[in-house]
């Protein structure tokens, strides 16, 4: 196979430990989307050896995946869960994310049984409460109902922006629903760290004893590129031809890239239907330990690369690896860390 992707789950292993010594705090490790696209099992697997055993994923059907293959974890869902998804977070002992006042009151008498997390919306308005009496008055009728509130979290969407005022307000924001909400209620789980947020480092969270880091435990920095975490996705093409394009011709469809002088060009057999983002013509590829610029576009099965007389036909091209890391590529605005690995799913 001319294609190939590699997970290396010894740098996950030591990304987690890195993670854990860097924050302080334990880790509720999110692998929602299939452990971003890198393949859940492998994944969870690591981070349990690596004495992780709590989860957040997106969906009920991810959890119950996820509960399938490793019974003992504690998963979390993030999304609203239905009655029929209710059901099965009691039967298969998954926690429930608390996403708004109306979704509490609709499904009160239906969630006994069911550890709970509290959402506070600071800004994303995608899920969570977002008003204090709101918040307190959910907190105090779980008290009145019996139910397990065990958790109390948010989602910082502004800890990766250069100017950070606005995740300031956020997070003084959470101080004060934490402030008024904990003597009410003993929460187990205080998680809003995400893999910005983590990086970050903020002294006025220390009271959550949780991090919860995505894409950081792959390698993956959503600011600058992080040199302590290492890379996990490792993703080869190869050269299977080599072309002469004359100065003035056009590579590949339509009138889009003229060649600006003689140009030999490799072609690799990789391209956006395998999952390569388009994105990834930013940096170059590399071919025998040297760097190669990505010319036309990136198409559906292919990939044209400027190169020179060092490189033959079934030289191994490096696309993600040591020399280009995703969040090479995520911290220079050209695309997301999710977005990038999606080259992982659909090549593995």
């Amino acid at each position: 196979m001319k294609n190939r992707v590699r997970v290396d789950y010894g740098h996950v292993a030591e990304n987690a430990r890195r993670i854990a010594d860097y924050s302080g705090k334990k880790i509720l490790a999110v692998v929602k989307n299939d452990a971003y696209n890198l393949g859940i099992e492998g994944i969870v697997d690591t981070l349990r050896c690596s004495g992780i055993n709590c989860f957040a994923v997106a969906s009920m059907d991810e959890a119950l995946s996820l509960k399938e293959l490793f019974p003992d974890v504690y998963a979390l869902v993030f999304n609203p869960a239905d009655d029929g998804e209710i059901k099965s977070a009691r039967e298969r002992g998954v926690a429930l994310s608390v996403t708004g006042e109306r979704w509490f009151y609709e499904h009160a008498d239906s969630l006994s049984g069911i550890d709970l997390h509290l959402k506070i919306n600071v800004g994303m308005n995608r899920f969570g409460i977002s008003g204090m009496e709101a918040a307190k008055r959910i907190v105090t009728d779980c008290g009145r109902l019996g139910l397990s509130l065990v958790g109390l979290f948010t989602h910082l969407p502004l800890a990766e922006e250069s100017d950070l005022s606005g995740h300031d307000q956020e997070v003084e924001l959470f101080c004060g629903f934490y402030e008024r909400l904990s003597p009410l209620c003993d929460f187990q789980f205080i998680h809003a760290e995400n893999t910005a947020a983590t990086l970050l480092r903020d002294s006025r969270l220390d009271f959550c004893n949780f991090v919860r880091p995505g894409a950081m435990l792959f390698g993956c920095s959503s600011r600058e590129r992080v040199n302590w975490l290492l890379p996990t996705v490792y993703v080869s093409s190869a050269v299977i031809d080599l072309r002469e394009a004359p100065k003035d011709g056009h590579l590949g469809y339509g009138y889009k890239f003229f060649a600006p002088r003689d140009m030999t060009v490799a072609i690799l057999p990789i391209g956006y239907g395998h999952g390569l983002s388009r994105a990834r013509k930013a940096a170059p590829v590399f071919i025998n330990g040297s760097p190669y610029r990505i010319v036309s576009k990136i198409f559906l099965s292919h990939t044209f690369v400027e190169v020179d007389g060092r490189v033959k036909i079934g030289d191994e091209a490096e696309i993600y690896g040591d020399n280009v890391r995703i969040d090479d590529l995520s911290s220079a605005g050209a695309a997301s860390n999710s977005e990038q690995m999606l080259v992982v799913r659909l090549l593995r």
